[in-house]
């Protein structure tokens, strides 16, 4: 197992919903797209965590994550014969949307969602459960 000594003390970043102090990012879980591994020296545990619940970070954590989410990207989606779908098709322009808000969110839903009030469907990075609109109209 990993010791805090073998991690870059650069890479740090605020959990409040965890514990207050510095946790460290150890890398990739390989469980959802945007997810990182990281460690709590506190409590000296590993656990998963997105973007979107990150607080306070150093600037080189900032950087590592850039990169991260723009490795970690879902693939486009595809034709029935595998081919990408052009950039005007309502599928490659929802995964582009659903891309740029990755980038924000750090969060991937595989699959369709849709809102729970309007039925319009969710952006595969939105994290909530009603789309923005329905949610300004609360």
């Amino acid at each position: 197992m990993k010791q805090i000594h073998d991690f870059d003390k650069d890479l740090w970043f605020t959990f409040e919903e965890h514990c207050k102090g510095k946790h460290y990012i150890v890398g990739n879980p390989h469980t959802f797209h945007g997810r990182i591994s990281a460690y709590c020296p506190q409590k000296d545990v590993f656990f998963n965590v997105s973007l979107e619940e990150i607080g306070d970070m150093s600037l080189a954590t900032k950087y590592w994550i850039k990169g991260f989410l723009s490795g970690n990207e879902p693939s486009p989606p595809v034709d029935e014969e595998g081919d990408i779908y052009p950039p005007t098709h309502e599928d490659n322009i929802h995964w582009d949307k659903s891309v740029v808000l990755f980038h924000k969110t750090g969060c991937w839903y595989s699959g369709e969602r849709n809102c729970t009030i309007c039925g319009i469907k969710l952006l595969n990075s939105w994290t909530g459960f009603e789309c923005e609109n329905c949610l300004e109209e609360k």
